[in-house]
């Protein structure tokens, strides 16, 4: 995103096109209404729907509309992220998602009941749960829901009791798109809008296809209907219809143009570059793009320097520009997903870099340094490729060693006192380090027992699905391998999975997993 002193009188001047799309779907009511507005080098997605919304739903009582950023990792889970929609359209429009939350005690009820772990930290939003029944520990949550929704509602929760977990989990986009619709009609309001932001930045969970990390949107859209209109942006054009062709017809998209050259000499000239031979040098290289406009900025303002002659000599610039030690933080941090000023102090300390808290500070004040969340911040991609393309292997080796071992730290400190406050911290913690453990060894035995060390080590206080998750990654590797060593871990791993279902309330996923244990122990219990 470019800096904030560029403020051109027309923000957006291929607006025009997305405007116009967005309030045709306004409007429109026949069929599934989804925009999505993309653009690599597009000039702020994110403000121009920030401007759609001001002009056409904020002064607009009679609209439900939500914003739903995904740079906050905690919605990239797609039970955390459809209870979150619904408790902040409650809390902007005091209406109740009734239906979605006689769903959601249903299935508390169901893994409480069969975990053995006091809270279910396992589902978001537990602590409600916890609450509701912390007066009345000994009463059942369908006695509980019956203060809480009234007895024809506590009736209507009983039809869910013969379901498995997992089959409530995926009726949950359902119970919301319902109570949705029915509050639209029942508070007579006149549309609804939800806008998405920044869909790229969902995690891909290693197990997950491209078209499964955004599955529970398309799912969504489906049970929502023509009722809601929904607006996406992203860096690229969805490509929904690979994954089913009906979506060819359903998504209407909007390209955010690059600057213009005009755009572009401005840009640089507010910026105080002002000598008119670099500043068409960068523009004819920079190609419209405010990536490459805003590098470009902070190199040429900083010093004197001959104008580029190729793209490649503006990151050049840049990197002559920039002081030294801030560089090789910045070689470091291109090879995180995300980082926090507590990961910039342990790396500043470990690879004896030269940086204070103000020079941290200025590198966080940077436009290629993204906030994702509170005190999460990340890299530009792009800068990214850019940095790891110049760095040497042994280089990306040792800097990808010690992000493991710091989030194995992390793990190491967590007790049980802390996962129960911030339940979200193993599954961060997990996520990362195995993403680091991954880049640095590919042995599926070494990932197994690191897994298998880490469950026993939260088992009975945190959340089971980072594990579950990862276990299925391992058993295609296991499977393949034919050794003994690996055949007794994969019994052990299938055996860990059967307990794991079973303790979520997934007796079908549990049996099918205790059926391969025994299976698989009848060659080797005859073989000894």
């Amino acid at each position: 995103m470019l800096g904030s002193s560029y403020t051109p009188q027309t923000p957006y001047i291929e607006r025009r096109e997305a405007q116009g799309l967005f309030a045709q779907l306004l409007d429109q009511k026949s069929s599934y209404r989804v925009l999505n507005i993309y653009g690599r080098s597009g000039r702020g997605k994110s403000r121009l729907m920030s401007y759609l919304s001001k002009r056409y739903l904020e002064d607009s009582s009679d609209t439900i509309h939500l914003t739903i950023d995904f740079e906050d990792r905690l919605l990239h889970k797609p039970m955390s992220a459809i209870m979150h929609i619904a408790k902040a359209i409650e809390s902007k429009y005091d209406v109740n998602f009734i239906t979605l939350w006689k769903a959601y005690a249903q299935l508390w009820k169901k893994r409480y009941e069969h975990s053995p772990i006091l809270y279910a930290a396992d589902l978001p939003y537990y602590q409600e749960i916890q609450e509701l029944i912390k007066p009345k520990k000994r009463s059942g949550v369908l006695t509980i829901a019956k203060d809480l929704f009234g007895t024809k509602l506590a009736k209507e929760l009983e039809l869910l009791q013969k379901m498995d977990t997992k089959d409530i989990e995926t009726k949950l986009y359902q119970f919301f798109a319902a109570d949705l619709r029915n509050i639209i009609k029942s508070q007579k309001f006149k549309d609804a809008v939800l806008i998405f932001e920044n869909l790229d930045t969902l995690q891909e969970y290693n197990h997950a296809t491209p078209c499964a990390k955004d599955a529970w949107i398309r799912d969504l859209i489906t049970y929502l209907g023509k009722d809601v209109l929904v607006a996406i942006t992203s860096c690229e054009a969805l490509e929904w219809q690979k994954c089913n062709s009906t979506w060819r017809s359903v998504v209407n998209s909007s390209e955010l143009a690059i600057f213009t050259k005009k755009e572009a000499l401005r840009y640089l000239t507010l910026a105080g570059i002002k000598e008119k031979s670099i500043q068409d040098a960068i523009v004819l290289n920079a190609g419209g793009e405010p990536f490459i406009l805003d590098l470009a900025r902070i190199a040429y303002k900083e010093r004197e320097m001959r104008a580029p002659v190729v793209k490649q000599d503006i990151f050049d610039a840049f990197f002559a520009t920039v002081d030294e030690q801030l560089l090789r933080l910045l070689k470091v941090l291109a090879y995180t997903r995300f980082f926090s000023k507590e990961l910039i102090l342990q790396l500043v300390r470990q690879f004896a870099i030269g940086l204070d808290k103000n020079s941290i500070e200025k590198l966080l004040g940077y436009h290629f340094v993204k906030r994702i969340g509170v005190n999460k911040y990340a890299l530009d991609n792009r800068l990214k490729d850019i940095i790891v393309a110049r760095e040497v292997e042994v280089e990306r080796i040792e800097y990808r060693a010690f992000l493991f071992s710091y989030y194995e730290n992390i793990l190491q400190r967590l007790d049980e006192k802390r996962v129960k406050s911030r339940p979200h911290l193993v599954d961060e913690a997990i996520e990362e380090a195995w993403y680091y453990l991954n880049l640095i060894n590919s042995e599926p035995l070494v990932h197994f027992e690191w897994l298998d060390y880490y469950i026993d080590k939260f088992f009975m206080y945190a959340a089971w699905e980072p594990f579950l998750d990862r276990y299925h990654l391992i058993v295609p590797k296991l499977e393949k391998a034919k050794d003994a060593t690996s055949q007794f871990k994969l019994i052990n791993l299938y055996n860990n999975l059967a307990g794991l279902y079973e303790s979520l309330g997934d007796t079908k996923q549990s049996k099918e997993y205790y059926n391969r244990v025994v299976k698989l122990s009848r060659p080797i219990a005859l073989s000894a």
